[in-house]
């Protein structure tokens, strides 16, 4: 989760447990609550009482919820930065789906490569997925399970980091129907 999202989630939290605890203060005759909210209960309807303070504690679990969430939730990265005496180093997300897209379509086994990786995690982990397409129709497990090595071992080489997950998915050739896969153009 980028880190503008957490804050965003976190004030609109903050906010709605205020709003809830103002709500239950305003409905239910609740001593040292009330008196700070208003004087005087709006109603003495039992089931007005009950609802207020049922959607009250569901708003109010909702809203701790998202605070957990914004701060214990792992921050998304779009570049990797490594620092030394000499300098630093920033490796963008999509320069490395790039080179993990070239050294797949290297193999020659695959057309229409697209990588994802997500970097997450205060120690750095990467998840990528990899969707292909299959130049013939058999041995397509055997050609997914080349793509994770060969995956796992440009991202090592790369960055360095720990791959917690490859997900790998090569369609069959002929499951693209009338749709062009990723081949040079021949002038």
């Amino acid at each position: 989760m980028r880190h503008f999202s957490k804050v965003a989630i976190l004030i609109f939290s903050v906010i709605g447990l205020v709003q809830s605890l103002w709500f239950i203060g305003l409905v239910v005759p609740i001593d040292y609550l009330s008196k700070v909210v208003i004087g005087t209960t709006q109603t003495s309807d039992i089931w007005i009482e009950l609802a207020a303070f049922g959607f009250s504690i569901l708003i109010g679990l909702t809203c701790i919820i998202g605070i957990l969430f914004s701060l214990l939730a792992p921050t998304k990265v779009k570049s990797l930065e490594f620092h030394s005496p000499n300098g630093k180093l920033s490796i963008s997300q999509r320069a490395v789906e790039k080179v993990l897209q070239e050294a797949i379509l290297s193999q020659g086994s695959v057309t229409d490569v697209k990588a994802n990786i997500k970097i997450t995690g205060r120690k750095r982990k990467t998840r990528v997925r990899i969707s292909s397409v299959g130049r013939d129709n058999e041995g397509l497990v055997k050609i997914g399970e080349e793509i994770q090595m060969i995956v796992v071992k440009e991202v090592g080489r790369i960055m360095d980091i720990p791959v917690k997950k490859v997900s790998v998915k090569v369609r069959p050739r002929d499951s693209i129907k009338n749709k062009r896969t990723r081949q040079p153009r021949v002038v």
